[in-house]
């Protein structure tokens, strides 16, 4: 078994092999509090190594009574299809008599392991009679009944409503779609704030039904999320215009992967919103819906006209080039404090001129972008990396950059992010470097390494006195190094040194004293 931190004062685990002992020796009570376990199986070893059904028995005693567990995540650990054992079944019983869980997540498998009807009925109980349960997950549920399951569950759930619910993968359609929303009409204090039904098999008139219920409903949901789906720009119009009037505390809603939305489906997107004068949701995922030069222009026309920056936008597998994205980014010129703090554009065909645009906003010293990535896009020239990347040294605020395969893998480039973040050729020079970048893709240099986790510190003053001292007064010192510097910055490196030699003086006193 492999834990992803050591037994200690612990509060999570996630187990990647499954020894039945060790499970045991977790949820036993003098064992450390663990509050979160996740049981999870590798999609190919399915076959090897699921839990016996010897065991099966006594892990779920030992979860049914384990009142220090909040968070249970099953993800393909047991047999839950068709050919269930009685074992299996009764373990869902047993853990279904854990009132103290609050976040319940069941990942079924593709093929054999996939959850199916019997496993349904032992789930639903659990839903009715915990009233503690917040978050319920169901993915990889193929059953059809499974909506039929859930909203029978709710129907006769005591205590409060769930906060959210999720049905990844499992075959919703467009009918499974108006019942539950039709229950949900008919009981609003049942309701959750947040609903994912992501990868599934409902379009526009699925989308009709949910925004009927917004509408009727008002300012519930916090989070939509309906990734992977059928829905076109007829669906995404009538949804967007529910969720702008009365969704108003909307703070995420995910639309990727349908691919039949476009520019139409986007261009109706943001109408919608304008035509009500109303927020587009902080964290807005449109990935892989095959978005082109006019949908992107009017969604940066959207985003810049906002009073505040939302908080992401995702746009990888969409096929941007350096046109379209021109077009979103011509729109924050005139205010680059209102580009979105983290923009995904993974897997897109990046090329010179979009990479020039995007660089000349991160100079600008009123940039609000705080992670970037450009991960997987098509390679370019040395100078355009070169340009990149000299651009985070006059930016206050990215904390994250990802353009691994993006020209920079060769030794030179990575020796240009090293005199970036920080660069020793003159003491004003490592004064002046960035330090807030604390996270650059998959790196693997170690001196690089070092820099980013010396900037992770919030003191940026501290980081700055730390590099100038280690590199020009700690190793070689060198007089000429104060040669052309600016008064201003002159006085300040003066002071981190004696600050900091002051600092080391003291720490070496109480190692002493000790």
């Amino acid at each position: 078994m492999e834990l992803a931190r050591p037994l200690g004062d612990c509060k999570s685990a996630d187990i990647t092999d499954t020894t039945s002992l060790d499970i045991l020796r977790l949820l036993d009570d003098d064992s450390p509090i663990i509050r979160r376990i996740t049981v999870m199986i590798p999609y190919g070893m399915l076959d090897a190594a699921l839990i016996s059904d010897e065991d099966l028995g006594r892990i779920g005693r030992a979860i049914a009574k384990n009142t220090n567990l909040t968070t249970l995540r099953l993800c393909c650990a047991i047999n839950l299809n068709k050919d269930s054992s009685r074992h299996a079944l009764h373990f869902l019983d047993m853990v279904g008599k854990n009132r103290h869980i609050r976040h319940f997540s069941l990942h079924g498998g593709y093929g054999f392991n996939a959850i199916e009807t019997e496993a349904f009925g032992h789930l639903s109980s659990f839903i009715k009679n915990n009233e503690n349960l917040e978050s319920f997950e169901i993915t990889h549920g193929t059953t059809p009944e499974v909506v039929g399951f859930l909203v029978d569950a709710l129907e006769r759930r005591r205590g409060h409503p769930l906060k959210k619910i999720t049905l990844n993968y499992s075959g919703v359609k467009d009918d499974d779609v108006k019942e539950m929303m039709s229950f949900f009409m008919n009981n609003p204090s049942k309701a959750p704030g947040r609903i994912c039904l992501d990868h599934n098999n409902f379009g526009d008139n699925g989308c009709f039904h949910i925004s009927k219920f917004v509408r009727k409903s008002g300012n519930i949901f916090k989070e939509i999320g309906l990734r992977g789906n059928k829905m076109g720009p007829c669906g995404l119009r009538c949804i967007a215009s529910a969720l702008a009037y009365h969704a108003t505390s909307l703070e995420r809603f995910s639309i990727g992967e349908n691919h039949k939305i476009g520019d139409p489906g986007v261009i109706a997107f943001v109408e919608a919103f304008a035509s009500y004068s109303n927020s587009i949701p902080s964290h807005l995922a449109i990935e892989e819906i095959n978005i082109g030069p006019e949908g992107m222009k009017s969604l940066g026309i959207a985003l810049a006209r906002q009073s505040y920056p939302i908080e992401s936008l995702h746009l990888k597998f969409n096929h941007i080039g350096d046109y379209e994205l021109m077009s979103l980014l011509e729109c924050f010129r005139s205010n680059p404090a209102l580009i979105p703090k983290t923009l995904d554009l993974t897997a897109n065909c990046l090329g010179h001129w979009g990479l020039v645009v995007l660089s000349d906003l991160l100079r600008n010293r009123c940039c609000s972008l705080e992670r970037l990535n450009m991960a997987n896009t098509d390679p370019v020239p040395y100078d355009t990396v070169s340009y990149a990347v000299n651009s985070v040294k006059f930016n206050s605020t990215l904390r994250e950059l990802n353009i691994d395969t993006c020209g920079l893998a060769d030794e030179k480039c990575l020796d240009l992010l090293s005199s970036v973040v920080c660069d020793t050729t003159s003491i004003q020079s490592t004064y002046l470097s960035n330090h807030t970048l604390v996270k650059f893709g998959n790196c693997s240099s170690r001196e690089i390494s070092l820099f980013l986790a010396v900037n992770s510190n919030p003191n940026k003053s501290l980081i700055a006195r730390h590099k100038v001292i280690y590199h020009h007064f700690a190793k070689n010192f060198r007089l000429d190094l104060f040669q052309d510097m600016q008064p201003a910055v002159l006085v300040e490196v003066l002071t981190y040194v004696y600050r900091g030699f002051a600092c080391c003086d003291k720490n070496e006193k109480e190692q002493k004293h000790a």
